[in-house]
Formats: structure tokens, sequence, C-alpha cells
């Protein structure tokens, strides 16, 4: 049996992020047993494969990607979140509160 390689599991993890909810980086990399590379899985989701939902891993801020920052289909990640009924807060962050995931 081959080791996955630190994005493999990442990949494997954001997979299992439902509709309508949200992960942040930190979060991705404590459940991976690796707490200090929330860096990493941002490297990773810049090269996340495609059909994979990348756009529910955020900022712990709960701060979305810049709108110049494009994802599948060409949408924003605050056009692909809002699709989804993830609740803002008035100043443009994720209510992280409201929909973040729990595994």
């Amino acid at each position: 049996m081959t080791k996955l390689s630190f994005f493999e599991q990442v990949y494997e993890l954001v997979e299992e992020i439902p509709k309508g909810r949200v992960a942040t980086y930190g979060q991705i990399a404590r459940l991976l047993e690796q707490p200090h590379n929330a860096r990493v899985v941002g490297w990773a989701m810049r090269q996340a494969p495609a059909g994979l939902p990348s756009h529910r891993v955020v900022k712990r801020s709960g701060e979305p990607a810049p709108d110049r920052t494009l994802f599948r289909g060409g949408y924003t990640q605050r056009e692909l979140l809002v699709a989804e009924l993830i609740p803002f807060h008035s100043n443009g962050c994720i209510n992280l509160s409201a929909c973040i995931w729990e595994r």
C-alpha cells in the first residue's frame, strides 16, 4: 500500500466537506495531524484537481479569496459559497460559527 502525499491527503479530506459547510486551512492541517501546515494546505488548494470543492476551504478570519481569484467555472469563491447558502456577515466575511464543518 502506497502512502498518500500530503496534498493527496488534503484532497481526500476536502472532498468530505459537504455543500453548505466550510473548513479553514488550519482545521484541515490539524485534522491531518500537521497543525503547522495550514499554509501548505493553501498551496494544495491552489493546485487542486478539477471537481474538488476547494472553494469550501477558507481563511480562519472568514474572509473569502479576492474577487480576482477565480474558481471552477470562472466564479469567485464568494459566488460559489453564496450559491450554497453560506451566510456572510455585513463586513463580507463568512459567518463561520453558522457553517463550519465538523468531522
